[in-house]
């Protein structure tokens, strides 16, 4: 284990006079006593439900997912159910008659179902203003058996058989929830600008390099129903239908809150997404809405790649 901890020492003269005194420290911990922690049994073929919530503005990318999610789901024949949340807004919820805003992305769960006659994508139509995944894993929740395996994934993520396996293993009833930090890739147009990327290496530590891991975003888990409703129970009596309360904590805060199971948050290279800028809505918690920011502000590019396009962008304005 490897630290690195930055002290502010305050150092006293024997005249009294005080000075701070900044020193960074390196530590090194060797893992040497080792201990076998036991841990439930837990199996690669249990089925995952995958709950994909969109919005009107983020449906444009639901065409991307669908095509990932028949290629290396449905096409691989994993044990893998689907079933899409569509988030109205009050406006569009009375419109919904003369003009569905997802009637396109209907359509098109309509076409997967025609292609593989054994395959069901079951949707939900919700209203609401505020979208937060607490209510949203209310909706769900009620539907499904406790046993239920829930994937919660957003518009951008790239479902793999890497990635559900690694949800089926690290998220154990009773015992331990999983909410992976997924890789994204950084601004195309900072990052290559004037050139093309690379696609001569396929390999996933070739394509690790142009991207970061995205450690403010906590709208991908795994879970399982039963610890999810044990949490909301015990996170009820303290809320009392509060909705303002509903809409300023996530899944991952209530688990931590409102749960005594692990909460296992960890680097996931399987779970990777293209670029994007977030739509972050004021209407969530302050947390909620500065850890948005955050997340488009350092997903843009690296320090370096913004160190050169700002050099690059001096150089043309001074000639």
């Amino acid at each position: 284990m490897e630290y690195t901890l930055d002290l502010a020492l305050e150092a006293f003269t024997q005249k009294g006079h005080s000075q701070v005194i900044a020193k960074r420290v390196g530590l090194l911990r060797p893992l040497s006593s080792i201990e076998i922690i036991p841990m439930p049994y837990v199996t690669e073929a249990t089925r995952v439900q995958v709950i994909l919530p969109v919005t009107a503005h983020e449906q444009d990318y639901v065409g991307n997912f669908l095509d990932m999610y028949v290629m290396n789901a449905l096409d691989t024949h994993d044990n893998v159910l689907l079933t899409f949340l569509f988030i109205y807004e009050p406006f569009d919820a009375q419109m919904v008659s003369q003009n569905d805003v997802f009637a396109g992305i209907k359509s098109m769960i309509g076409e997967v179902e025609k292609r593989y006659a054994d395959v069901k994508i079951l949707w939900i139509s919700v209203k609401t203003e505020v979208p937060s995944q607490v209510k949203l894993m209310d909706i769900i929740s009620k539907k499904h058996p406790v046993d239920t395996l829930f994937f919660l994934a957003s518009v951008w993520t790239e479902v793999n058989t890497d990635f559900l396996n690694r949800c089926r293993m690290n998220a154990i009833s009773n015992w331990q929830v999983f909410f992976p930090i997924h890789f994204q890739e950084y601004s195309p147009a900072i990052v290559y600008r004037d050139q093309q990327p690379s696609v001569a290496s396929s390999s996933a530590a070739e394509s690790l390099k142009d991207g970061h891991f995205d450690r403010y975003v906590f709208e991908e888990a795994c879970f399982y129903n039963a610890d999810y409703m044990a949490a909301r129970t015990k996170m009820a009596a303290d809320i009392l239908d509060n909705d303002e309360m509903l809409e300023s904590m996530d899944v991952y805060e209530m688990f931590i809150h409102y749960s005594s199971l692990h909460v296992f948050r960890a680097v996931e290279p399987a779970l990777m997404q293209k670029y994007i800028r977030r739509t972050c809505n004021p209407r969530f918690s302050e947390d909620i809405y500065h850890r948005c920011v955050l997340s488009n502000l350092e997903g843009l590019a690296s320090r370096s790649h913004l160190a050169m396009a700002l050099f690059e962008q001096e150089q043309a304005n001074s000639t």
